[in-house]
């Protein structure tokens, strides 16, 4: 079975497609058209310009679904389209671009499947973990084991919402972010902070000096608080033309990225977290996997015969 999963995110859109096989995902590197629905008009609603090239992406992700052959879409929108007053009407249009059942999640919803996809496989008994996903319109937080997440947080902080906050100076985002953060509630011993999202898959390709993107690379990556602080140091003397030129750093990241690492070492300075993980994999994977148990519980029910009553 092959099915397209659609990230519908504030600075842009994913697409992951996988194919089902002998009890696995097999899967395409993912695919990225930075959009920029986050940049709404000073109302809250979407602007012309990034539905306009949401639009054209979708057609995009259309030819390449049909090409690789998925014969079901599921597409997923977060912050940006969820707060805005346009946004059911936006993901309406779009299905006229490509065919895909959509859905608008909650900001817990997000830090759900942002946990269980980066974990998945990589949880060991009785140990907990955290997760923290940096969007372009907000951040979740998760806290769980092997059984469930049980703490979970969504913030309206994002690379894209503080770019214009982080242009003012070096400290403007932490000091609007440092008291931001709950109090995390921990249960049991506890393993590793794992980092997910654009804003840190991008400082990880940055760290590794990525010519071109790896995701085997980019999966484990360790994050020091140090090593980002220096990237932003680094980064904050650099024009637009400079920044193009830094390996691993995305052209349509290049005016976003500090404030989302220096939301990122806010984090880590409130919860006193020396370094991250960094996951390739995130809330897609999640997404996908239930999925497909939802397609064999289906199958499973179509070999069933109904009892014969005597």
């Amino acid at each position: 079975m092959k099915l397209a999963v659609i990230d519908i995110g504030s600075n842009s859109i994913r697409l992951l497609l996988g194919t089902y096989e002998n009890g696995r995902w097999y899967n395409e590197p993912k695919q990225l058209w930075t959009t920029r629905l986050g940049a709404r008009y000073s109302d809250g609603s979407l602007t012309e310009e990034s539905m306009e090239a949401s639009f054209q992406a979708f057609s995009d992700i259309e030819c390449k679904i049909d090409t690789y052959g998925a014969k079901h879409a599921l597409a997923v929108a977060t912050s940006a389209v969820r707060e805005a007053a346009n946004g059911i009407s936006f993901l309406e249009h779009a299905k006229q671009y490509c065919t895909m059942e959509t859905r608008i999640l909650s900001g817990d919803e997000e830090a759900i499947y942002g946990f269980k996809g980066a974990l998945q496989g990589r949880l060991q008994e009785g140990i907990h973990y955290g997760i923290i996903d940096i969007g372009g319109g907000s951040t979740e937080l998760a806290v769980g084991s092997g059984d469930d997440v049980y703490w979970s947080r969504s913030y309206p902080v994002g690379a894209v919402r503080l770019q214009s906050l982080s242009e003012e100076g070096p400290q403007a985002v932490w000091e609007e972010t440092r008291l931001l953060w709950d109090p995390m509630m921990l249960e049991g011993e506890f393993g590793d902070f794992i980092g997910i999202g654009g804003t840190i898959t991008t400082l990880a390709a940055m760290d590794l000096k990525l010519s071109t993107y790896d995701s085997r690379l980019i999966q484990g990556h360790k994050l020091s608080r140090e090593t980002i602080e220096g990237l932003i140091m680094t980064l904050r003397y650099m024009n637009r033309e400079e920044r193009l030129q830094v390996p691993g750093l995305q052209p349509g990241r290049v005016d976003i990225i500090t404030s989302g690492a220096e939301i990122l070492t806010s984090f880590m300075d409130a919860y006193e977290i020396p370094h991250i993980f960094v996951s390739e994999q995130d809330g897609m994977e999640a997404l996908q996997q239930e999925w497909i148990e939802k397609q064999l519980q289906k199958e499973s029910k179509k070999y069933i015969e109904p009892s014969i009553v005597h």
